[in-house]
């Protein structure tokens, strides 16, 4: 019995260049999307930790003077603090208000404080904080 050439043998099939470079170029795009949802969910994961980070700076600081550890007068400061081995820039902002009741009130001071992170401009606000002093 004499063998049958490789082209007209039937039982026998691979898979042909351009099933091949369909398959590659499918993988290519999911791959492709897979590193880009990474990157993206380790910037996002990035920016909240600062965020997180910024709001406990700016929570010390409206407790230091709610505890009376800063004189809370009207008008604006900036300054420099560190939280969590970053350097932040903060601006406060205190001035008096009367609050809106149907009876008279004493005025507060209201402290608003605003933290960015130091290697950045002030409009780069990653948070802000507000509260009330009585004063």
């Amino acid at each position: 019995m004499i063998a049958a050439p490789p082209s007209q043998r039937r039982g026998t099939r691979g898979f042909t260049l351009l099933e091949v470079l369909v398959a590659l170029a499918i993988l290519a795009v999911a791959l492709g999307a897979l590193v880009k949802a990474g990157s993206e969910h380790a910037r996002n994961t990035y920016y909240l930790q600062e965020r997180t980070l910024a709001h406990w700076a700016a929570q010390n600081l409206l407790a230091r003077y709610e505890a009376g550890l800063l004189p809370a007068r009207a008008g604006t400061r900036e300054g420099r603090l560190r939280q969590a081995d970053q350097d932040w820039e903060y601006r406060v902002e205190i001035r008096e208000e009367r609050p809106d009741a149907g009876i008279e009130l004493p005025p507060v001071l209201r402290v608003e404080v605003t933290v960015w992170p130091a290697s950045g401009p002030a409009t780069d606000v990653r948070a802000r904080v507000l509260g009330y002093l009585l004063p």
